[in-house]
């Protein structure tokens, strides 16, 4: 069985883009496309693969290594479970990838308009295999045949095999190919496509697994933010320390501001992403995949807990500038009060001295 196998693999750029004025509606660009040394996988097979990599302005880049292949449904699902050990020439592929990923992110920074602190280093791949359109008949035969070794494709389960008729039940593999001759299955942890349109699908699959990063890399700056946001709320200082406070206060502020930014910068991005979907959304059936895609990535959960979190951290900060702010006026007043009755004491002694 003749595929192309398409390898997805996804990076934080720590950067929000904003590309050229001819570009300025495009949400993805790419950057570069080369042949790479051979690719192989536990000495099985080996073939040169191409490379093309893409920035996305909500700031993830997604390399893609893509090469062709020829071999029975057994093989393809090995390699999909087994992913993380195929080759670059002598590296492992994920070594391979973070030898250039900082020459990647030094090239994005040309359309940067914001930088992070903090970026998210992990690395992660997303198999999808591409069957020679026409080479599947009937696609409800088809998966009826191989229905196992898809499952275990499209779910990284390395015991597929072993797989209880409850399970399958239970997430069973939905095809949502247009026509019978078509297959499109997807989840989680790869795909099978089979279909006329296999580039359109895939670029369906690309935009969400980079949004599903970018909401990732969301997701561990602001545990970082809120980490930082809770130990300063740990050592506030005492209302008697006042001469702290305004310093404190200053600061807090500083880093509140710091945050608005970042928030702005987020939330901005993720609503650029709904925007930018618009062709895909007036196709019913694009959308239907669009949307079944989302929901395998979590992205409504993962988005509902990333503005959680911006929330958090900014009652966090508002909340510091808050406590400051009352425990300075609380200790100024009592300054004032403690002067007032020395002024008070200072004039009766003063009184009774002269009395005398």
């Amino acid at each position: 069985m003749k595929a192309e196998v398409s390898i997805l693999i996804p990076f934080d750029l720590g950067l929000e883009l904003e590309f050229g004025d001819e570009e300025a509606n495009r949400i993805v660009k790419e950057i570069s496309a080369r042949t790479t040394h051979l690719v192989s996988f536990k000495d099985k097979f080996s073939t040169k693969a191409q490379v093309v990599t893409q920035i996305y302005k909500f700031g993830v880049g997604l390399i893609e290594v893509t090469f062709p292949i020829e071999a029975d449904m057994a093989f393809l699902t090995a390699l999909a479970i087994e992913v993380r050990s195929m080759k670059v020439g002598s590296l492992g592929i994920l070594a391979w990838v973070k030898t250039f990923v900082s020459s990647l992110i030094e090239q994005a920074k040309e359309f940067a308009s914001y930088q992070y602190v903090y970026r998210l280093e992990e690395l992660d791949l997303f198999p999808i295999f591409s069957l020679e359109p026409g080479s599947v008949t009937d696609a409800e035969s088809f998966i009826a045949q191989h229905y196992k070794r898809l499952y275990g494709i499209v779910s990284g389960e390395p015991n597929y095999d072993s797989l209880s008729p409850f399970v399958l039940e239970k997430e069973k593999l939905i095809n949502f190919g247009y026509y019978e001759n078509e297959l499109i299955l997807i989840k989680r942890f790869g795909a099978v496509i089979s279909s006329y349109e296999s580039q359109v699908i895939l670029n369906i699959i690309r935009l969400v697994y980079a949004l599903y990063w970018n909401l990732r890399s969301y997701n561990f700056l602001l545990d970082r933010e809120l980490d930082k946001a809770q130990t300063i709320l740990a050592h506030l200082p005492p209302w008697y320390k006042f001469w702290m406070m305004p310093q404190r206060y200053q600061k807090f502020s500083e880093e509140g501001m710091n945050f608005v930014q970042d928030k702005l910068s987020i939330v901005e991005s993720i609503y650029s992403v709904f925007a930018n979907v618009q062709q895909i959304l007036s196709d019913w059936h694009l959308r239907t995949i669009y949307k079944y895609v989302e929901k395998e990535f979590d992205i409504d959960d993962i988005a509902s807990a990333v503005k959680t979190k911006l929330d958090r951290v900014e009652q966090s900060y508002n909340s510091a500038r808050e406590f400051i702010s009352t425990n300075f006026f609380i200790a100024v007043e009592i300054v004032l009060i403690l002067s007032l009755v020395w002024m008070i004491l200072d004039t009766a002694l003063l009184y009774i001295i002269s009395r005398k």
